[in-house]
Order: C-alpha cells, then structure tokens, then sequence
C-alpha cells in the first residue's frame, strides 16, 4: 500500500488533539478535516490506543463524523449537478452515512445478478403487466425480498447495503431498488409519492395504452405497483378512491412520476425519522445539511 505522504503530518497533528488549549484543537482539527478522509484510519487508531479518557476520544468520534459526512456532502453536491443523477448512486452515497466503507463494487455486482435474472425472463412481446409479473416473481419470490414486519423504523431498513443483506426493507428501500432494477433493464417503472405512501408506476413508454384497451389521461401512467404488497397493480381509480377515503385531495403531483432527487428527499426524511426516534441529534442534523443541498 502506498503510504500518503502526508503521513507524518497527520501524526503529528493527531498528536495534538489532546492538547488542552481550544485554540490549538480548533486549527487542528481544521487542518484535518481540510485533508479529509486519510485523516480517518490514523484517527481511528488513536482512538483505540487513547488513555486520555472520554473527552480524548469523544473530540476524536467528532471529527471523524465531521470527516464523513463532508466526504457524503461533496458526492452528493457531485451527484446533483450530474447529467443523469443515477438512482442507485444516489442511494449508495446515502448508504455512506451509516456504512462508511461501502463497497460500492459489491452493490453494482448484486444489482446486475438481479437485473440480469429479470432480463432472462421477459422478451420484447411482453405486455407491461407481463413484465412486471416477471420482476415480481424475480424480487419476492426467487430473491425473497420483503418488508420488516419487526422494528420497521429502524435506520437499516433504509439503505441500499442493508436491504441487499438481510433481503428486508421498508416501502421505500424496496421501491427503490424495484425501480432501479426496471431501469437498468430500460423498463420505464418509476417513484410515484402520494400522501403517506410511495409506490411505482409504470409509464407509457414502453407501448401505447390502446394495445393494452386503456383510456388514455395526461398522467401517462398505465398502472401503479405496491412493492410493499409483491408487487400488486393498482389503477389510477383505485388511488382516486382511497384519497378521497381520507378526504384527501386529487393532487397531480400524486399521479406522476417523481424525480431521483426528490426520492432522495424522501430517503432522507425517512432516515430523519428513525434516528430522531433513536434520540440520535448528531446524525438528525447531519441528513438536513444533507437535505439543503438536494433542495
């Protein structure tokens, strides 16, 4: 491994963290945030090795968060002005923030096994309800994802890694990579947001919605898709009917597809709310620096 040269000056700065003037932790820990993750591993060290007690090592875990978390701020700044803000990107930069060293490699390779179990099964005469049951079977049955009936709020059932892991999420997390798979195979099944819940729709891109004996509306989406329910189709009389269930009204925004940035948003929300729960105020105020820069 070649060593980063500015090695020593890391130690030595280090070193110095447990200097008692605030003056001298301040431009210090400066200077290591301004080199950025290098800093982290040596940190990690000191802290393990440290015999200076609790206030030594909380000042270290401080700016080890403050390290990453400007390293999740700068992708995602970079994913932002990206010409394609890529979904599973997205959502991997997001993963960061409960597993720093996510191997990003690992995830695009289980993603191209599914994608590539999927596209082994449908062919170009498929009606869109045919490829959907395919991918349906393929994710819920073949691959047993499903939704965590047990601590449902709990943070990991919002990432990428984790869902991959234990095959359970929550509506969202499973949404997410529904929509992803469908992509990546160019089929056009998209985030959809209304009221409290997150579903998919597959869009009018694939065939006109006359093959299919459908009247035609300017939402363009022939259907809806619960991942939380495998998988069930829905139509757009079904969401009208609940909606005004809840005396809720008729949005557009309800019945069209959602933008990655916005499905980030969500994550981020989602998040939010499980660590808020969790009584963790550190992580809370860094997912809403991370929510500024999606806007």
């Amino acid at each position: 491994m070649i060593q980063d040269p500015r090695h020593n000056e890391i130690n030595a700065l280090v070193r110095l963290i447990e200097d008692p003037d605030p003056n001298v932790y301040e431009n210090v820990s400066e200077r290591l945030r301004s080199i950025g993750l290098p800093v982290v591993s040596i940190l990690e060290e000191e802290w393990s090795r440290s015999e200076n007690g609790l206030p030594h090592q909380g000042k270290i875990e401080k700016l080890i968060r403050e390290i990453r978390i400007e390293d999740i701020k700068t992708d995602l700044h970079k994913w932002r002005e990206s010409s394609n803000r890529d979904l599973l990107k997205g959502a991997m930069i997001l993963n960061k923030f409960q597993y720093p060293n996510l191997d990003f490699a690992n995830i695009e390779a289980e993603m191209e096994k599914i994608s590539r179990m999927v596209w082994l099964e449908i062919n170009d005469n498929n009606t869109a309800f045919e490829i959907v049951k395919v991918i349906n079977y393929v994710l819920f049955e073949e691959c047993g994802f499903t939704v965590s009936n047990s601590e449902f709020l709990a943070p990991r059932h919002s990432y990428i890694e984790s869902l991959l892991k234990s095959k359970k999420g929550n509506q969202l997390s499973l949404a997410i990579l529904y929509s992803i798979i469908a992509q990546r195979l160019k089929i056009p099944i998209y985030g959809v947001n209304f009221h409290t819940h997150f579903v998919l729709g597959f869009v009018d891109e694939r065939q006109t919605l006359k093959m299919l004996g459908m009247a035609h509306d300017d939402r363009n989406i022939l259907f809806y898709i619960n991942p939380e329910r495998k998988g069930k189709i829905f139509d757009h009389n079904e969401i009208e009917n609940y909606l005004r269930n809840l005396n809720l009204p008729l949005q557009k925004d309800y019945f069209e597809p959602c933008s990655n940035s916005q499905i980030l948003k969500m994550l981020i929300q989602n998040l939010t709310v499980s660590y808020s729960q969790a009584g963790e105020e550190s992580k809370v105020e860094d997912l809403r620096q991370l929510q500024e820069i999606l806007g």
